[in-house]
């Protein structure tokens, strides 16, 4: 896969603390920034998929409580000023 160049902003005790556990300075922060990213990412995804399969399981097995809890977090986040997402799957608030 290709590689993008980009900018990002950290404290200095963060690049500190990077240096350090990438090989110190000159070591390669990019690959251990990229390792942690992705490792995020894989995490998040991995949650993304465990909420999307509870949601089902509630969709299916209690859809008439599922759409209440929708329409109170729904209520919830406009009381306290959220924007709620569009979302491509009906079953989710929108």
């Amino acid at each position: 896969m290709a590689k993008q160049k980009v900018t990002i902003t950290l404290d200095e005790d963060t690049v500190a603390a990077v240096d350090k556990l990438a090989g110190g300075p000159g070591g390669n922060r990019s690959a251990f920034i990229e390792a942690a990213v992705t490792e995020r990412l894989q995490r998040t995804e991995r949650a993304l998929r465990a909420v999307d399969w509870l949601a089902a399981r509630a969709r299916q097995d209690h859809p008439g409580e599922w759409e209440a809890a929708l329409e109170a977090v729904a209520s919830a986040d406009a009381r306290r000023g959220f924007e709620t997402a569009p979302s491509s799957d009906p079953g989710q608030a929108a």
